[in-house]
């Protein structure tokens, strides 16, 4: 984010990255009550940034999502030019896909990866492509989810950027290549995701990847029954 920290005190800054830590941990409620308690200081005047956080926090904690997406939608720059810019606009995808809202998705991701060359923040380049792509994966759009999945992981591998957000992709890129058919390619990006993860220590992350092919297979299942009785 490019607050202007030199007008900032030290113990503000650290309070800052105390929100961005928050949102990291999707503890939306607290990042917002920790915003409020900085403006309230008047410590900090980027109202964009505190308006952002609000909006997180009445669409994934108040799941007031109507409200959340009106208020990005009001605070949305007309040009991105930095990174609080790229992030409102970035969440307002993400908020749109969980919408099931596919147009205005489209939309705000055709600004993000035309303005992307500017952003230099490599965290949150990973974030804006895996985001694009768990969108297009949502909206079943399987080629273009694993184009972008491909993009992700090989700026995040380049990076060393191997978090939450890199694992997810792993698993979205798995699913992709089962739904369009590649068995064997999952399979063995399945192999290396467990490997992975049992070298990270992250066990639990496993669970969410069983999860979604449990579900592929059901949604296989039913496909054949339907095939069967319209036969």
């Amino acid at each position: 984010m490019q607050t202007n920290l030199s007008n900032l005190s030290d113990n503000n800054v650290l309070n800052i990255q105390e929100v961005f830590n928050l949102i990291q941990s999707y503890k939306y409620e607290e990042a917002f009550l920790l915003s409020s308690q900085i403006m309230k200081r008047g410590e900090d005047g980027d109202q964009l940034f505190h308006e952002w956080v609000k909006a997180l926090a009445e669409f994934y904690s108040c799941k007031k999502k109507e409200t959340a997406i009106k208020l990005l939608e009001k605070i949305k720059p007309a040009k991105l030019e930095n990174e609080i810019h790229f992030r409102i606009v970035n969440s307002l995808m993400v908020f749109y896909v969980e919408n099931e809202d596919k147009h205005n998705f489209i939309k705000n991701k055709e600004e993000l990866v035309l303005n992307l060359h500017i952003l230099s923040n490599i965290d949150l380049i990973v974030r804006i492509l895996g985001n694009i792509g768990n969108g297009y994966y949502e909206f079943k759009d399987y080629v273009k989810s694993l184009d972008y999945c491909e993009k992700t992981i090989e700026v995040a591998q380049k990076n060393r950027f191997l978090d939450f957000k890199f694992y997810e992709i792993l698993m979205i890129k798995i699913m992709n290549l089962l739904y369009l058919g590649e068995r064997e390619k999952a399979d063995e990006l399945r192999k290396d995701f467990e490997l992975l993860i049992k070298i990270s220590g992250d066990i639990n992350i496993k669970e969410y990847l069983d999860k979604a092919i449990d579900n592929y297979h059901k949604e296989v299942k039913n496909n054949e029954k339907d095939d069967k009785q319209s036969m």
